[in-house]
């Protein structure tokens, strides 16, 4: 359904200015704690550093396939080069300030197992000189000559100045530029007229004059179209509204409601950044705003069941999309919908075959299969493959028939076809899938399979299945041919 979009991702070059951060977790055990005061010792097992901040916006883009130069500063540190080589070594053009009067901000979480038990910063926050802040209009200006998307990704930490917006209105004004902006005080860039502005609930909230409610938020957004169009110019808004979703508009008009993915222990450290960048690649690329927020749903989805700072890859949008449909297109497809499900810790389970005409023998066979592991993808043979190896009567029912049929069993999660001149067996889904397990009814013997080599090259087991008696489709058809040599 998406694909078409999403296949547009990689078409689109983007500039992103923004504060940068970095944002560090250090990850251990605690078991007791401290003598000095009722607080846990935490014993420091491992560290991970990634972008955070706007860099997490240029981040997101550049995973999602864009072409990025992100712009920004940092100080004279080595958290500055950290960050530097992090966004390089992503593909990411960087056009980073440095200068000795600012320290690079860092975020660093100490987390016991899953849960996050506390978090410091530091760092320099405080507005930009006037030297710096020319420098960064300098950059701009260079920069906006082979841009035409700009995202800004505003954290008040001291970059995007009054001086540097009001560049940016002289600079953008009438050049008809996309820009998207996400920002805790989107009122400051409403002469910039944006073509899409994300504020989360409170920042809404506050941008509005609204009181912060625990209940009835959705419909408390849902009547402040006029009073943030007012505010921000914006001729879209994306309010984010956490596990509620989001409420898109249209100019002042409610347009949309996009219900959120459910997802267990959520980690929403930039979120936000994820959601700006899918509907953003999304609007330009084609999609209209219902397209685009269900996008952007899916790909904070990705984002947030992650432990560190969120963040969603083309590849793992496409997984995620195909795991929410039952339908697998192809064998990409297939490897990423495989991958995502063995990070999930999921048990795979593979079998295959013609399913012509469907019997209580298939549907007793399939969910025999579903019972050996927590998810059942199933290969099922092109009309041509059957004609190859059944002969030219068959199949009785076409692919879409059969993979409709197949659809409706509550034991099936994923189908796709296959089958080629070359090679009508499963061996090419086998290796990019990888599946944990393979079944076969117990009609076969495992030197018979062809497939049985992949099986154990990606390190599976090969299960044979007991059938039903005289249940099969050659019976069934056997039996259709006698009652119509009776009747003749």
């Amino acid at each position: 359904m998406y694909e078409p979009l999403i296949d547009r991702f990689t078409e689109h070059r983007m500039l992103v200015i923004g504060d940068l951060m970095l944002d560090v977790y250090l990850k251990g055990a605690s078991t007791r704690l401290t003598p000095e005061a009722p607080v846990p010792v935490v014993d420091i097992l491992s560290g991970t550093t990634v972008i955070g901040g706007g860099g997490n916006t240029a981040m997101n883009l550049r995973l999602l396939g864009a072409e990025v130069t992100f712009c920004s500063i940092t100080g004279c540190d080595n958290h500055g080069n950290k960050a530097r080589t992090l966004l390089q070594d992503a593909g990411i053009n960087c056009v980073l300030l440095q200068h000795k009067s600012r320290k690079t901000i860092v975020k660093t979480r100490i987390m016991a197992g899953d849960r996050l038990l506390l978090r410091y910063d530091k760092g320099t926050d405080t507005p930009v000189s006037a030297e710096l802040e020319a420098a960064f209009m300098a950059v701009l200006e260079e920069q906006l000559k082979y841009h035409q998307t700009l995202i800004i990704a505003d954290y008040n930490k001291g970059l995007i100045t009054p001086a540097v917006i009001s560049y940016l209105e002289t600079a953008c004004f009438q050049a008809e530029k996309f820009i998207a902006v996400d920002s805790g005080r989107l009122h400051c860039f409403s002469k910039l007229s944006p073509s899409l502005v994300k504020p989360n609930y409170k920042e809404a909230m506050a941008l509005t004059g609204l009181p912060v409610k625990h209940v009835g938020r959705v419909q408390q957004v849902s009547e402040a179209g006029s009073g943030m169009f007012h505010k921000t110019g914006a001729a879209v808004t994306a309010i984010t509204l956490d596990e509620e979703g989001a409420v898109i508009f249209d100019g002042p008009h409610k347009v949309y409601r996009c219900y959120a993915h459910p997802v267990s222990s959520p980690q929403v450290a930039g979120a936000g950044d994820v959601y700006l960048s899918a509907f953003a690649l999304a609007s330009l690329s084609g999609a209209d705003i219902a397209g685009a927020a269900e996008l952007s749903a899916a790909a904070a989805a990705v984002a947030i069941s992650k432990k560190v700072t969120a963040s969603c890859s083309l590849q793992e949008l496409r997984a995620y999309l195909a795991i929410n449909e039952k339908y697998v297109s192809d064998i990409q497809q297939l490897e990423y919908v495989g991958e995502m499900y063995r990070g999930q810790g999921k048990k795979i389970v593979f079998t295959n075959g013609c399913f012509d005409i469907l019997h209580s023998g298939h549907v007793n066979y399939l969910n025999k299969a579903r019972e050996l592991g927590d998810i059942l993808i199933v290969g099922i043979n092109t009309d041509t493959s059957i004609r190859r190896l059944k002969g030219a009567t068959r199949p009785i029912n076409q692919l879409a028939d059969r993979m409709e049929v197949l659809a409706g069993l509550g034991a099936v999660d994923h189908i796709i076809p296959f089958g080629s001149e070359e090679d009508d067996t499963p061996i090419r889904l086998i290796r990019a899938l990888k599946p944990h397990i393979v079944t076969k009814g117990s009609d076969y013997t495992k030197d018979q399979l062809p497939e049985a080599g992949a099986v154990n090259e990606t390190g599976g087991e090969i299960i044979l299945l007991p059938l039903l008696p005289n249940r099969s489709t050659t019976n069934i058809l056997d039996r259709i041919h006698a009652g119509i040599s009776r009747i003749g």
